[in-house]
């Protein structure tokens, strides 16, 4: 299939994706370039909690739920090994059959990632995909600054599976990443610990269209609003802002509240009937953003000002949380002014986050550097 040394032509391209799959990323990243025409199939280790589909799920052996000498032992001495044979094998049982592949950071094949070199060895092509926490430096000048996903953070568990504790450590980890990678897609706020950040590529986030047309006539109902707030986790999210803010209009105006757990089906299910989407008060948007727009929801999401300057057109309403509750009203008080900003909402997804039009963006990247 190589057409010449480091070449590879884009119409035979073979494409790995995953395993990781953070909020469904590599089975969105393999459908878009599947419509596309590229032959692309997506990989996860585990079933998503959120019901996020794969293609193809390579199953490891879950922690025992026991505490102690019990649980340390099975873990170290027998779920490691058992897990590592398995990774093993799959990773010879794909070497040959891709060309490009394409992981969901932090996880490639090998927990200590030396699956990387030989990938190298053999002539393959690297992507990595940034998603968030696990590559951010929580000491740069945006991570620092007030209102980042850092600057919330308390949650210990998360910062030591995203090694924040051991700067150097994560360092090395992404400068090794970096050094494999022929491509790496990526936001200003996760290339901190890159040696070359200007080499970064953009990251576009996509998902599917809804089955039926939107129905933008709620906005002109006006008996009540449904309002929705889908948080993967409260303190990063803001959930607290939300709730109080809620709390305070709920005798003002007839809301219906709505704000669990539940699988990402249930939740585009949902948001095609809610009329105000608050997402998260952080630096920028995420994969639910994308959704709620798609669906012909008013998005709530604070974009601080370098974001919006990688997004100068994306229609998300922007407050902090502290304003939430009088953005909210206004919203609320303008219904024509929701639906406009509804009606850009759909503009914007199909011209920017449809799954065929992020997958052409991405062969584009991939014709201009491997293609012969």
């Amino acid at each position: 299939m190589s057409t010449e040394k480091g070449k590879i032509s884009t119409s035979k391209l073979r494409v790995f994706v995953g395993p990781g799959n953070t909020a469904g990323n590599a089975h969105y990243i393999a459908r878009s370039l599947r419509s596309v025409g590229v032959r692309a199939t997506g990989y996860c280790y585990h079933v998503h909690e959120f019901g996020y589909a794969a293609d193809r799920v390579i199953p490891q052996f879950r922690s025992l739920k026991r505490k102690g000498i019990v649980k340390l032992v099975n873990n170290r001495f027998v779920l490691r090994p058992v897990n590592a044979v398995i990774r093993f094998w799959f990773f010879l049982s794909v070497l040959f059959r891709y060309d490009l592949f394409y992981f969901i950071s932090p996880i490639t094949f090998f927990e200590n990632h030396r699956d990387l070199a030989i990938l190298k060895f053999f002539g393959k092509k690297i992507a990595f995909f940034f998603p968030g926490c696990a590559e951010k430096n929580p000491h740069d000048a945006l991570n620092s600054m007030k209102y980042s996903d850092c600057w919330y953070c308390t949650d210990v568990r998360k910062q030591r599976y995203c090694l924040c504790h051991k700067p150097d450590q994560k360092r090395n980890k992404i400068e090794y990443f970096e050094g494999k990678a022929d491509f790496i897609f990526s936001r200003p706020n996760t290339s901190g610990y890159l040696k070359y950040p200007q080499k970064a590529l953009p990251m576009w986030l996509m998902t599917d269209a809804p089955m039926q047309t939107v129905d933008l006539q709620r906005y002109q109902d006006g008996n009540f609003w449904r309002i929705m707030h889908f948080p993967s986790h409260q303190e990063l999210k803001g959930t607290r802002y939300v709730e109080a803010a809620i709390a305070s209009l709920n005798g003002k105006y007839k809301i219906e509240y709505l704000s669990e757990r539940m699988s990402n089906r249930e939740v585009l299910e949902n948001l095609e009937k809610a009329h105000i989407l608050v997402d998260q008060f952080t630096h920028t948007f995420g994969l639910l953003a994308i959704e709620g727009l798609s669906r012909g929801c008013v998005v709530i999401c604070r974009m601080e000002e370098w974001a919006r300057k990688c997004y100068p057109d994306i229609p998300l309403v922007s407050c902090n949380p502290e304003n939430l509750e009088k953005t909210i009203a206004e919203l609320l008080a303008n219904p024509e002014r929701m639906q406009q900003i509804a009606e850009d909402g759909i503009r914007w997804f199909r011209e920017n986050a449809m799954l065929d039009v992020v997958g052409n963006r991405m062969l584009n990247v991939f014709e201009n550097k491997i293609s012969c």
